[in-house]
């Protein structure tokens, strides 16, 4: 009875891990996005070495509200990535969005596009200039060089009263 459960839970072990080993081992790859981050309006460049030489891939953008994009190595200068671009709605709104697809090898391939809103800063960045007491009255001076005082005070009379109570 004792080794049935032990040769069971074996065989369980043994299924799990190799279940396990297959989805490491399946054939994944990346995709590359440039530029990455883009502004919602533009387009994206998608490239990806996984599909091997003269491959092609199909890639899910409907994240972005592109839909399906296919990626092909014809007519390109490097035939072993294939390469495609998909222009990013500009009604997308800034995040991550996720692409994925698949080569024609059976390579799965994903990448994020990046989207960012279409302001761009203008001008030096403020990072305050001078003190932190710049705009900072008499008054606040006052009360904070009165708190340390009192602070000061307090620790030396704890300290002298400490020493009185161990002399007696």
């Amino acid at each position: 009875m004792r080794s049935t459960r032990v040769l069971t839970g074996a065989a369980l072990s043994v299924a799990a891990l190799g279940l396990s080993t297959c989805a490491a081992f399946a054939a994944t790859g990346s995709i590359e996005v440039t530029p990455n981050p883009v502004k919602a309006g533009n387009t994206v460049n998608l490239n990806s070495s996984a599909c091997g030489k003269n491959g092609s891939a199909t890639v899910d953008a409907s994240t972005l509200g592109a839909g399906r994009v296919t990626l092909s190595s014809k007519g390109q200068t490097h035939t072993e990535n294939v390469q495609g671009s998909v222009r990013v709605p500009a009604s997308t709104k800034p995040g991550n969005y996720g692409i994925g697809g698949k080569c024609a090898n059976g390579t799965e391939i994903s990448g994020t596009v990046r989207v960012t809103s279409g302001s761009t800063p203008h001008g030096p960045t403020r990072t305050g200039v001078g003190t932190t007491s710049e705009n900072s009255g008499t008054t606040e001076i006052v009360a904070g060089a009165g708190v340390l005082l009192a602070a000061a005070a307090g620790g030396v009379w704890m300290v002298r009263r400490r020493r009185a109570d161990d002399s007696a």
